[in-house]
Order: C-alpha cells, then sequence, then structure tokens
C-alpha cells in the first residue's frame, strides 16, 4: 500500500516539476526543483524517484541531495506533505510499519549507480515550457487570459511551428505551414507521450481566420483508439469528474477530460470502478451535446451534471472568468444526477 500512496503523491506533486515523466512503473525523473537542475542544459533531468523497501525516495544527480518523499514533499509543497503524512497514518502505516516520520535532516544515500533505463526520444524537449516564458510572451498573455491556472503551467508548452511538431508524432498528419499554437501533450501511466494537442493563440477580441481551426489534436500511433488526458493525476478511488477539454479540466479537483465527447463509450480499464460524473458543455441547443447526456444517463452507472439555468456559460473555462475554482467545484456538485431525477433534469435544461 506504502508504494502506492506514494505514487499517487508524487503524480500529485508532479505539476509542480519540471520536465517530469515516469521512466518505468517504479523510477520517475524530472528537472531537481532543489538545485534548478542543470543550467546549461534545460532539458537534463537529474531528479529521479526510485524505490527501496516498498518506499519511494529522491535523489539528484546534479546536487547530490536525497531524502525519502515525505522530506521532499516538505521541500517543494508543504500542503501536499500534510495530506501525505495524514494518509500514510490512516492506513496504519506509523510505527507499527516500516514507515517513520522523518528527521528534517535525514538524507539517504544511493548504494548503486544512476538509474538504469531505456533512454527514449523526447519529443517536447524541442518546445519552450509555458512555465519557463516571459511574462510578455504570446502563449503566457494567452494563459493569462484564459484564466489558465499557474499550477498547470509546467503541463503546457508552446511550438512556433506545429506542423513540424506534429509531424514529429505521426509522420503522416495532414498539416501545413508554419503556426505557433499551445501544446498540450497527452501521457499514458508510464509518462510517454501518446499524442498532443495544438490550440491556436488567439487573444480576446481577435478576428480568427475561418480557416483556422481552434484545436488540433494528433496521436502518436495510430492504434491508440481515443486519447483521454490527465489519466496520470487522478485517483480511481475518488469521484472522478469527466470534461470534454483538457484546459477544462484544470478547474476542478481529480478531474480527466476527453478528447471527442464520443470517448464516454470507451471508458479507460483503470476508471470503469470508478465514481465517473461527466461535465458536459452547457449547450442545450447542440444535438450532439444533447445525445450524448442521453447516453450517459441511460447507461445507468455513472452521473452526470446538468447545468443550472442561472449559468449562462458554455463551459468551465468561461465560468472561470466569473467565479472561483472552489465555487466552480461546488455548483458542480450541487447538480450532479443519476437516475431518473437526471432523467428529469436534463429535460427541463434542454427546453432552457
Amino acid at each position: 500500500m506504502s508504494s502506492y500512496i506514494d505514487k499517487k503523491f508524487i503524480n500529485m506533486v508532479s505539476t509542480q516539476l519540471q520536465k517530469f515523466s515516469w521512466k518505468k512503473d517504479n523510477l520517475a525523473a524530472c528537472r531537481c526543483p532543489i538545485c534548478g537542475d542543470s543550467t546549461k542544459n534545460k532539458t537534463k533531468t537529474r531528479g529521479y524517484f526510485y524505490v527501496k523497501k516498498n518506499d519511494f525516495f529522491y535523489k539528484c544527480h546534479n546536487c547530490g541531495v536525497g531524502m525519502n518523499l515525505y522530506n521532499f514533499l516538505k521541500e517543494v509543497s508543504s500542503s501536499l506533505c500534510k495530506e501525505y503524512s495524514l494518509e500514510r497514518y490512516r492506513n496504519g502505516e506509523n510505527g507499527k510499519s516500516n514507515y517513520k516520520k522523518p528527521k528534517v535532516e535525514e538524507v539517504f544515500k544511493f548504494k548503486d549507480a544512476k538509474p538504469k533505463f531505456k533512454k527514449k526520444d523526447h519529443l517536447l524537449d524541442e518546445l519552450q515550457c509555458l512555465a519557463d516564458l516571459p511574462s510578455d510572451h504570446t502563449a503566457v498573455k494567452f494563459a493569462n487570459m484564459r484564466k489558465i491556472p499557474k499550477q498547470h503551467w509546467k503541463l503546457l508548452y508552446y511550438t512556433d511551428d506545429f506542423t513540424s511538431f506534429g509531424k514529429s508524432l505521426d509522420g503522416e498528419a495532414t498539416l501545413w505551414g508554419k503556426e505557433e499554437r499551445l501544446v498540450i501533450p497527452f501521457f499514458n501511466s508510464h509518462g510517454d507521450v501518446v499524442g498532443a494537442q495544438g490550440r491556436v493563440l488567439t487573444m480576446a477580441g481577435e478576428v480568427q481566420a475561418r480557416e483556422t481551426l481552434r484545436y488540433i489534436t494528433i496521436k502518436a500511433k495510430k492504434s491508440i483508439d481515443s486519447l483521454w488526458y490527465g489519466l496520470w493525476r487522478v485517483d480511481p478511488k475518488k469521484r472522478v469528474y469527466v470534461v470534454e477539454g483538457p484546459i477544462d479540466s484544470y478547474f476542478l479537483d481529480n478531474c480527466v477530460a476527453m478528447v471527442g465527447a464520443s470517448s464516454y463509450k470507451s471508458i479507460p480499464t483503470h476508471l470503469r470502478n470508478s465514481e465517473l460524473v461527466f461535465v458536459m458543455d452547457n449547450e442545450p441547443r447542440n444535438l450532439q451535446v444533447c445525445n450524448y447526456n442521453e447516453d450517459i444517463i441511460e447507461m445507468g452507472h455513472h452521473k452526470v451534471m446538468i447545468w443550472p439555468e442561472n449559468i449562462q456559460e458554455k463551459d468551465l473555462n468561461d465560468l472561470a472568468f466569473r467565479i472561483s475554482t472552489r465555487k466552480i467545484q461546488k455548483m458542480i456538485d450541487d447538480n450532479t444526477y443519476t437516475g431518473l431525477e437526471a432523467k428529469l433534469r436534463f429535460g427541463e435544461w434542454r427546453k432552457a
């Protein structure tokens, strides 16, 4: 159980770590947040999470720091550190197990050499991470304009040539021209890039050319049936919210996003036993959205959020311009239904 809890909290803190990825089931890498990692090469990831006696530890091969996960979280996120300590305690992992509340000065040394793993092409290394860009950059201005929470900026990238990046994912992709876009990568549970979505960078009030697609989605392999965003960072044992787009997922806790609303027909394996709440866009005049909601309700084993009539915004991102994420979360929980009540509420919403 301890390694499961450790991995869960590593995934939670990963949004604050640059270049984070899982190399194996029990090995992850990132740029060290303690020393800042290599100053010469911004793509270097010399910080590692590894397992020792069923617990995760952290080691940086740039500055040499080594510590258990508790101390790492204490350095990087005090709030997560408290949650982590409580969860370990609730699971009986205190003085009766091999877990002991660590001392601040406790440091661990690698007995073995640097962890070995198969070297892969890092598709994102040629892109610029949104968190590293200056405040006057087009992508940063766009993120601020769209109210994207800053804790998620390390998951987003910028490219001035999406065609070139897209073809590195799929050499047969039909793309043309050199176009700057915000890149939203999709990862599997091992941290491998399995696809990406490019969002055109239009500012408020700017006239968008008709031929320009707002979103372009590319799969790394044609064998991938559907893409789900955020699978690596949710706890399937808790209520999982499902929205229509990656950016909307940043405004809810424990949230994933479908690419293509019909993805609800192919729920990822490790979410099939989870309590799922589907939050479709607020478009009662959109026949496709209505059909999706109706299908989910008819399936009977999932919940849906029915938008209250006093909310006019189309989606969660639009709603974030007016109310806080805390209020968004409460609004959704207060308007989540299943079964007959869901059918009645859906009928009222559709007529509104």
